[in-house]
């Protein structure tokens, strides 16, 4: 029997590859990519695992589906007292906002 630990860290692998996979797919296979991606979140609440970064923004805030410029996402650049990147997704129409710095 594992550990919870090690439960975890293999847990946090497999949320890895089914987010990258699910992106990767996303161009050819969208049905596909969603369903990777609903089961890498049910994988992460199970075991509590946290995603870096550059796989955080692939998840959408308001329907917590496959975020993916291009595909389902519009991704603008604000200008004005701070740079702000917005993303808008195409399913729920949320935007999601992530301040760059100040110009």
């Amino acid at each position: 029997m594992k550990s919870r630990k090690g439960a975890k860290e293999e847990a946090a692998s497999i949320v890895r590859f089914l987010t990258a996979s699910a992106v990767a797919l996303s161009h050819t296979d969208p049905a596909m990519a969603r369903e990777q991606a609903a089961l890498a979140r049910k994988v992460k609440l199970k075991f509590n695992v946290r995603l870096d970064p550059s796989l955080r923004r692939f998840t959408c805030r308001g329907c917590k589906g496959l975020l993916v410029p291009g595909v389902n996402a519009r991704v603008r650049l604000g200008h004005g007292k701070q740079t702000v990147i917005r993303v808008t997704c195409a399913d729920c129409g949320r935007v999601n906002r992530k301040i760059v710095g100040t110009p």
